[in-house]
């Protein structure tokens, strides 16, 4: 894995921080699971490799909650709130956002407690209180109302602006996602993905973002083919094995 230019600098930069005495948490978020089709074998295969416990971010309308329960079932994956239906709602020719500030407050309010409430009577061990907007996008008003729905975290992506989002709801993004959205959208490959890791920890260590904020791999598991799970699985083991990582839970690394 060192033989790549951009593996290798994401390494010396884990260097760093263990001449530093500091550990880079690693946390992992996949979006837009429903129902456990054949695409989620290799993320549970990859978990399994790794050790590393995935956070399922779960459209709660429309997902086969009984099937999904019975594949995740020992897996020790946890489930996060994505949305409510991944239904866009944006104005016309705005980018995609079900949750636009356009929406009136209390349809936003209704969706995102009917969302939570669902995935908690269907994963009652499994959910955590973390709400992940489609298309991480969110309107403010409803940010400021997402504790009092019973959310305690919210996670969109890039580097965060503070701690908390709002009183009583903690900020935890992503900040390397796996898919070229704007060009292939497939997978970018490794060397990309130890890019924007390794420019995220250089950041935090630098004061440039915050260092307390874990670094967040984001995949999608419905646009990905077991070859690009192999090479990130790759890329994950080395990093484990390295003194200043540490791969974290969701439930984890919520309350870093």
């Amino acid at each position: 894995m060192t033989g790549s230019p951009a593996i290798a600098q994401l390494l010396r930069e884990l260097d760093r921080w263990a001449s530093a005495g500091l550990t880079a948490s690693l946390w992992w978020r996949d979006d837009d699971l429903q129902r456990p089709t054949p695409a989620l074998d290799p993320l549970l295969a990859m978990a399994a490799a790794t050790g590393w416990v995935p956070g399922l971010a779960v459209v709660p309308e429309g997902a086969e909650t009984d099937a999904l329960a019975a594949r995740l079932a020992g897996t020790g994956t946890e489930i996060l709130v994505h949305g409510f239906a991944h239904r866009n709602h944006a104005a016309a020719g705005a980018k995609k956002c079900e949750f636009p500030a356009s929406r009136p407050l209390a349809d936003m309010c209704r969706d995102a407690d009917a969302g939570l409430a669902r995935l908690q009577d269907a994963f009652p061990d499994r959910v955590l209180p973390c709400f992940v907007p489609p298309w991480n996008r969110i309107a403010p008003d409803l940010i400021g109302s997402l504790a009092t729905s019973g959310f305690t975290v919210l996670s969109t992506f890039g580097a965060r602006r503070a701690p908390h989002a709002a009183p009583g709801l903690r900020c935890v993004n992503t900040h390397s996602d796996v898919i070229d959205w704007r060009g292939t959208r497939k997978f970018v490959g490794t060397d990309v993905v130890a890019a924007s890791l390794s420019a995220h920890l250089e950041a935090c260590r630098a004061g440039r973002a915050d260092p307390k904020e874990p670094g967040g791999l984001l995949t999608h598991h419905l646009v990905m083919v077991e070859e690009d799970w192999r090479a990130l699985e790759a890329l994950m083991l080395a990093l484990k094995a390295h003194e200043a990582v540490s791969l974290v839970a969701p439930r984890t690394v919520f309350c870093l």
